[in-house]
């Protein structure tokens, strides 16, 4: 009988690969101790066995490492102790997360939300107890943007080539091509756009995600924009690129006050929302090509000012100035 071959020893390269994979896979787990800590109150090593498949004396053993992290943070905290009746770790009192950002109020919502909307995927949920959630706004369905097209349209913009997209517009009933140099994504509240130099036009434009119907692999270099002037100048040329894109790079700062036409309690308790010392004043940037969308997502356009006064939660102080710097003056 042939002998089996013998299986290769692990070169320094492997070992180190092998190191530093268990490495980030105990880390994941940490934070996963820490995260159930903070939302749960509590943990046991079935729940690590359970998420991550591994072996119960692995879980214990990450349990005591978690103790140890917590031991010698600063400052020195318990943050975990061991219930005999229930059989579990619970939330020590001194408690103080090793990841705050994980643990944070706003990824904590952020999640909440992805739950809701079963958009978080199974191997991101930390959640061990999920409380109910309602959600009264309209969200795009997951995934109606290719992996294709997105990978198109990264790969145009980190070696700055063209694309050639088909387009469907809800203002034309028919599908449109263009061939745009997109530099940057923007998200404008409700959905996701690429912001791209389009040759057609000659002018930097948004396009929504959800409705490039196809593109084709990007292999040209972006090249400027060379165009009859059309005031009989001659030659325009502009470049293409988001260094170019001067919407794009300038900021627009909105300030914004609790509406003093509402009473103090009211304005208290707005102010309280978005973070505002009392009669305070919030300086909020934006970039110029999103300006408009600042505008009516935070219900500050003018034409809100028809609505009564308890819905406008907030007024732009610097209203003529907002308008100047983003060109809507003249605009109805």
């Amino acid at each position: 009988m042939a002998r089996p071959k013998k299986i290769a020893s692990l070169t320094k390269a492997d070992k180190k690969t092998s190191t530093m994979a268990n490495k980030w896979s105990r880390l994941r787990r940490i934070e996963f101790i820490d995260f159930r800590l903070c939302v749960d109150g509590k943990i046991n090593r079935a729940d690590l066995v359970s998420f991550f498949n591994i072996s119960v004396p692995q879980a214990s053993l990450d349990l005591s490492y978690y103790r140890e992290l917590v031991e010698k943070a600063k400052p020195s905290r318990t943050n975990l102790i061991y219930d005999k009746h229930l059989k579990v770790y619970v939330r020590a009192d001194d408690f103080i997360p090793i990841f705050p950002n994980r643990c944070s109020p706003e990824t904590f919502f952020s999640d909440l939300k992805m739950v809701s909307t079963n958009q978080l995927d199974a191997d991101r949920c930390f959640f061990g107890f999920t409380p109910d959630v309602g959600v009264a706004s309209l969200h795009n369905p997951r995934r109606i943007v290719s992996p294709e097209i997105m990978c198109n349209l990264i790969d145009a913009m980190r070696a700055h080539l063209v694309l050639h997209i088909v387009y469907s517009s809800v203002s034309s009933n028919k599908k449109d091509d263009y061939l745009i140099a997109p530099h940057s994504f923007g998200f404008n509240g409700l959905r996701w756009h690429v912001r791209a130099y389009c040759y057609d036009s000659h002018t930097y434009k948004d396009y929504v995600l959800t409705r490039i119907v196809s593109t084709e692999k990007p292999r040209t270099a972006a090249p400027s924009d060379r165009f009859p002037d059309p005031i009989g100048n001659g030659f325009k040329e502009i470049g293409t690129g988001g260094k170019d894109d001067k919407d794009w790079n300038e900021i627009v700062v909105f300030k914004l006050k609790a509406n003093p036409a509402l009473d103090e309690g009211s304005r208290r308790g707005i102010e309280m929302d978005y973070g505002i010392e009392k009669d305070g004043i919030l300086e909020y940037e934006v970039k110029k090509a999103l300006g408009f969308y600042a505008l009516r997502n935070l219900m500050v356009a003018k034409e809100f000012k028809a609505l009564p006064d308890y819905e406008r939660h907030l007024v732009l102080i610097n209203e003529d100035e907002v308008y100047e710097k983003l060109g809507l003056n003249n605009k109805k």
